[in-house]
């Protein structure tokens, strides 16, 4: 007697729909002949929403939840908006750090709260991997691979939404691939021999000019037009001085209330450094620069010397550079360095020299 699982698409008229059937033969007792089965039905979606729901992918923002009070970064959140409730592909551009997902998410959150959310780093995983999380595939395609086989992320995105991060780095041979499932909406497993149809909105992100690896043919100029029906642009942090101190304060206070300290106040003078500072990895840096802050403070207040260093270098070159007023080449001058270090040595020292001296590991 067969005993185990199936996966079958089941035709009513011209309705075709793909069906997950548990097999249980149900034998006599005393003949030990078989009497019949058992057979219970799953519809694919179901059962794809449980997986998603299982493996993580879930989209926690709303777009309440996204702050910021920037006039441009304003714009994108309208515009964002707006977007969510159309069923066009949308793009979001920019930086690592300034939140590309946490649009994604709000925006499956307004169009589609109650589908799956399946994210793909284009990024993160080696070539190889991607078009089988995307695309899945059937039994013994290859060694390795589950038995039963395994859905793409993309089936997986059926009545939800499909999130492409990076996807500036998807492969060239995927990428004509993953056009055609866009295109038709339908999908075929590795190793499979028929076509699923899938219904999902496509999201995609990048922190490359896309536009210029079109020109460069590193991607292919037919999907980037497919992906980038509604542009989204995300301002960089240093473009939004205002948000600066906002967030500093933000992830300083969400960051105590989840240990269950006191909220940490931080110094005029550290503040300034944090307004100041360009931030490059942008709000996610600015986040882990805070959870360093507070972690590496004394008595509740956050002091200049309790700023990651990178950026008491960066800004240190920057004061040097605004007395001087000349060009970064100056400011790197040994002897300018020296004076500096000689001066905060002194300043540790409280001007005795034999002590300074030590701190910098040089003659009096």
């Amino acid at each position: 007697g067969f005993n185990g699982d199936v996966e079958e698409t089941i035709v009513s008229g011209s309705d075709e729909q793909p069906y997950f059937i548990n097999i249980r033969p149900v034998i006599d007792k005393i003949t030990n002949e078989i009497e019949g089965a058992v057979l219970k039905l799953t519809h694919t979606d179901k059962l794809n929403a449980l997986v998603a729901s299982r493996t993580g992918a879930v989209a926690s923002y709303r777009f309440e939840d996204i702050i910021g009070v920037n006039k441009e970064f304003q714009k994108c959140l309208s515009l964002a908006k707006r977007f969510a409730h159309s069923k066009e592909n949308i793009l979001i551009i920019g930086e690592s750090g300034t939140g590309k997902e946490l649009f994604a998410q709000a925006i499956h959150n307004e169009y589609r709260p109650q589908g799956p959310f399946m994210a793909v780093n284009c990024a993160a995983m080696p070539r190889e991997l991607i078009e089988s999380e995307l695309f899945g595939y059937e039994g013994g395609s290859f060694t390795g691979g589950e038995r039963k086989g395994r859905p793409g992320k993309i089936e997986m995105a059926n009545g939800g939404t499909l999130f492409l991060d990076e996807v500036g780095d998807m492969p060239l041979e995927l990428q004509a691939v993953l056009l055609r499932a866009l295109e038709d909406k339908q999908v075929m497993r590795i190793g499979g021999r028929s076509y699923k149809k899938v219904d999902f909105r496509l999201l995609a992100a990048t922190n490359k000019d896309l536009y210029k690896m079109v020109q460069e043919n590193q991607f292919r100029e037919d999907l980037y037009f497919r992906l980038s029906v509604l542009n989204i642009n995300l301002p960089p942090l240093r473009e939004r001085r205002e948000d600066i101190e906002l967030f500093s304060r933000y992830f300083v206070e969400s960051y105590c209330q989840k240990l269950g300290w006191n909220i940490y106040k931080t110094s005029p003078e550290a503040q300034r450094i944090i307004n100041e500072y360009d931030w490059p990895g942008n709000v996610r840096q600015l986040q882990n620069a805070m959870i360093y802050a507070v972690n590496s403070a004394q008595d509740e207040l956050i002091r200049v010397e309790n700023l990651p260093n990178y950026i008491l270098v960066d800004s240190n070159v920057k004061k040097i550079n605004d007395k001087n007023n000349n060009v970064l080449a100056d400011t790197l001058k040994l002897e300018e360095l020296e004076k500096q270090a000689i001066v905060t040595a002194l300043a540790r020292a409280n001007n005795d020299m034999f002590d300074a001296s030590l701190l910098l590991g040089i003659s009096r």
